[in-house]
Formats: C-alpha cells, structure tokens, sequence
C-alpha cells in the first residue's frame, strides 16, 4: 500500500468507492465518472504502478476476473460487448 495512491486508498476503505467485487488478490470498483454504464475498474490489492510491473502470479487473477466482469456487464447490462473485427 501506498500513501498518496488513489486506489490503494480504495482499497483500505479510507477513499469511498462502490465496490463490485473482492478477492484475495483483486478488487474492482465503479468508475466515479464512467463513459460507459457499468464501467468497472480492476486493480490487484498489491501497488502496482504499471501493467509492466505486474508480478507473474497476479496476472491469471487479474486478467480471469477481467474476463468475468466483462462477461457480467455484457449480460447484467445489456452491453455491446466486444466488437468483432475481421481482416
């Protein structure tokens, strides 16, 4: 955890947030001003400062709950989901 790092503080429940789900590793929350209904973010409970600096055993749980969370807005809010592109 990191003093002045917004999310950390989120996730010590020291900042407000509604927060859509826990687990050991993840936690994901709404965004305050979301482009898109529903609009979740996902960080891991250890301060990462970048995608790059993600520890290996971190990324199966933060990328599989990604996938969950996208699966569930699609679903649970009538959303596009993913764009299919084709070459």
């Amino acid at each position: 955890m990191t003093d002045d790092c917004l999310f950390c503080s989120i996730i010590a429940g020291t900042t407000a947030a509604t927060i859509v789900l826990e687990s050991d590793e993840v936690v994901g929350f709404l965004d305050v001003r979301p482009v898109f209904k529903g609009h979740t973010l996902l960080v891991p409970r250890d301060h990462v400062v970048t995608l790059s600096d993600l520890p290996e055993p971190l990324i199966v749980p933060l990328f599989g709950t990604a996938q969950r969370v996208a699966d569930a807005i699609t679903s649970g809010l009538g959303a596009q989901g993913p764009i299919n592109c084709t070459n």
